[in-house]
């Protein structure tokens, strides 16, 4: 194993980081489509997602694709701190819409912090998911939810506790 203080760690690392992304054609389509974004905020970014970024967002496609045919099991992405969690959501998230049709995405949270953060990295992302992504008040929660034509909803699980004075929620009918 190189060192990571090591020239050549550097140049296998860049080099192993696109042998999978630059190979065939429909890989360039779909990087060029799917994974460079613009995030406007002050000034406009233009970043592409990393390998691993890429190869989640793919996999856990197909396993959603899978579920809606199967078990309904889609399954879950790991990742570590600073491995940029956000943006391969977003990237996932722009091919669900992408793929599949009229879908209602719900972006779940427990805390109010990585709700704006993730809600503002959508937002400024927003030409990707081709819609402008919402975040639910507590009292909106059901009426959002509710639309027939999809969206991208932020809340957090404190929206879902019962109104004051209640024990349950009332029934969800879209």
């Amino acid at each position: 194993m190189l060192k990571k203080t090591s020239w050549r760690f550097w140049i296998a690392l860049v080099i192993k980081s696109f042998e999978g992304t630059t190979r065939p054609l429909y890989l360039k389509v779909d990087i060029v489509r799917n994974f460079i974004i613009f995030e406007k905020d002050k000034v406009t970014i233009k970043e592409i997602a990393a390998y691993h970024q890429y190869w989640a967002a793919n996999k856990a496609l197909e396993s959603t694709v899978n579920a809606r045919k199967g078990n309904k099991k889609a399954g879950i992405v790991w990742h570590t701190q600073g491995s940029g969690k956000s943006f391969t959501m977003m990237f996932y998230t722009g091919k669900l819409v992408r793929e599949l049709d009229n879908l209602t995405i719900v972006v779940l949270t427990d805390s109010n912090d990585l709700d704006g953060q993730l809600f503002g990295t959508f937002g400024r992302c927003r030409d990707i998911l081709r819609q402008e992504p919402v975040r639910a008040e507590s009292n909106e929660l059901q009426k959002l939810l509710a639309v027939s034509s999809g969206g991208i909803v932020f809340t957090t699980i404190q929206k879902f506790f019962p109104e004051v004075g209640r024990k349950i929620h009332p029934p969800f009918r879209p």
